[in-house]
């Protein structure tokens, strides 16, 4: 048997129709979506926490003003009510923040998959 991981958003309306069961999600806390499937860490998994995040990646060179500009708007779409309603429906939390802020996010999380792949000895086939 094999189980596999996949963000919960294409999976809800199945979750919900009661085809499929979902077991558990790798985010620190319930989703609000979820509010019936727990945490790995509430199954006794500590620290089995994988956070999914999407962000925006400009071309190296990209003037400094753009990239602000970018961040910035791209922070006022999430502050909209509609825009995080329809996020909150798929299970995702819009969370923003500075440019220095996700790429900390980014390094931190680039750092720990390679230790994991790594550690796990994972290879693709």
């Amino acid at each position: 048997m094999k189980i596999g991981s996949l963000g919960s958003t294409p999976l809800i309306p199945h979750h919900q129709a009661g085809t499929l069961k979902l077991l558990a999600q790798s985010t620190t806390e319930r989703a609000p979506t979820l509010p019936d499937v727990p945490t790995f860490e509430e199954l006794g998994f500590k620290g089995l926490v994988l956070e999914q995040w999407i962000g925006v990646f400009l071309p190296t060179g990209t003037p400094d003003a753009i990239a602000i500009r970018l961040n910035s708007e791209a922070n006022r779409a999430i502050a909209d009510a509609a825009v995080r309603q329809s996020f909150s429906k798929q299970a995702l939390e819009p969370v923003g923040g500075g440019v220095e802020q996700f790429d900390r996010v980014f390094r931190e999380d680039n750092a720990k998959y390679a230790r994991l792949v790594k550690e796990l000895k994972i290879t693709t086939n």
